[in-house]
């Protein structure tokens, strides 16, 4: 039989070991998240140098510098201070979607406002991103319990228990609905998967699996019925080659997969890409890895997708580390969301999924994207030292935080 003292020591011992993997997964992510980031600005020089010269580099340095500066502010502010911010935030998030969807509409979206001042250009969905995964954490992570006893039949069964959800479930169908009226499906379909993802991780019982089916079956049958834009999309996937003799919405596909063929394993060479050249539309945001495929070949495309994988493998493990069960789900989404955002962008370029809206993060052209996954990595890293009792109430200004 183990000792009190030789189990206080143990345990202690975890601790440590548990402090000493959060201080290492920290700096990492952070580093990582940097690396990608100047390697997308390189390539986004590389890649719309050819038509607009460095205009848009110049823009995307801008908001990169913007972003570092958010992320550090938000390692300094924390995650658990952030959160108790969630409901004031949440209400000019939806201030701003409604701004987005009476702005100007720009290729048949209503999802970008102009602020006042500094002209730049700002997607409000985006902003969903982070918000929502910091609400339903802090939400299912003080009402585990009930969420574990939650299930179907719970409407009927039991609504003392499930009226308790009803508020969240206002909160995230509202923004959900405020999302897909901008016409940001993708943005849509990510942010639910990541709730209902989190949801599951907080004990939600898996037999709510079956609502992927029903949820696949009805988007299947909207866009057939409702959507003839998206349906177009569809069919021209099957046969993108088709699609781009008549020039409709398979052309982007076709010259992207021309551009990921023309590279091969090494590429045509830094800077020598000929799809650029206004052949492949969208190719410094949605589609710059194809261009990346081409100058740099399968072999860059490859380091591409592990610097993905690795950051995935080092935001799960802040999130098993994590103390709190907080900082967990919150990890988890926000690894999720920019895993998921990286795997739809590749299997569009390389026409594994149909064409969407969804461009590759830390490394596409668009600065509201990159400012809010600046953001969500600094929430990353927080966690990871947050991880650490004692470390951040030792910074100026911060107070200790149960």
């Amino acid at each position: 039989m183990l000792q009190q003292t030789e189990v206080t020591e143990l345990i202690e011992d975890l601790n440590c070991r548990q402090d000493s993997k959060s201080l290492f997964y920290a700096p990492v992510v952070g580093v990582l998240a940097i690396m990608i980031v100047l390697f997308g600005l390189i390539m986004l020089y590389s890649t719309s140098s050819a038509t607009v010269g460095a205009k848009y580099y110049h823009a995307q340095l801008k908001w990169a510098i913007i972003g570092l500066a958010a992320m550090l502010s938000v390692i300094f502010i924390g995650y658990k201070r952030i959160i108790s911010w969630t409901p004031w935030l949440l209400s000019l998030l939806v201030v701003l979607l409604i701004w987005a969807m009476f702005s100007k509409s720009v290729k048949g979206a209503n999802r970008w406002i102009t602020i006042p001042f500094l002209n730049m250009n700002f997607q409000p969905s985006e902003l969903a991103k982070v918000l929502l995964p910091l609400y339903c954490a802090n939400f299912f992570s003080e009402n585990l319990r009930k969420l574990s006893q939650l299930n179907i039949w719970t409407i009927f069964t039991d609504f003392k228990l499930f009226k308790i959800f009803l508020i969240p479930l206002g909160v995230v169908g509202g923004i959900l609905t405020l999302v897909i009226c901008g016409h940001d499906f993708g943005t849509t379909i990510l942010l639910a998967t990541v709730v209902f993802s989190m949801a599951l991780c907080a004990g939600l019982k898996k037999h709510f699996l079956i609502l992927i089916p029903i949820a696949l079956a009805a988007l299947a049958l909207y866009i057939w019925k409702c959507d003839a834009e998206r349906l177009s999309r569809a069919v021209s996937f099957f046969n993108p080659g088709d699609a781009a003799l008549r020039e409709n919405d398979g052309y982007q596909l076709w010259n992207s997969l021309l551009a990921l063929g023309s590279g091969g394993w090494t590429g045509v060479g830094f800077m020598n890409s000929v799809m650029k050249h206004r052949y492949l539309p969208e190719s410094h945001t949605d589609f710059i890895l194809a261009v990346v495929g081409e100058e740099l070949g399968y072999i860059g495309l490859l380091c591409v997708i592990a610097g993905y994988l690795t950051f995935g493998f080092f935001g799960m493990k802040i999130a098993l580390n994590s103390r709190s069960r907080k900082g967990m789900l919150l990890a988890h989404a926000i690894t999720l969301t920019i895993v998921l955002q990286a795997a739809i962008n590749i299997g569009v370029v390389s026409g594994a999924l149909p064409t969407k809206g969804i461009s590759a993060p830390l490394i596409s052209y668009g600065g509201s994207n990159l400012l809010i996954n600046m953001i969500m990595i600094g929430l990353l890293i927080s966690v990871a030292l947050e991880n650490v009792p004692g470390l951040t109430d030792k910074w100026p200004g911060r107070k200790k935080q149960e």
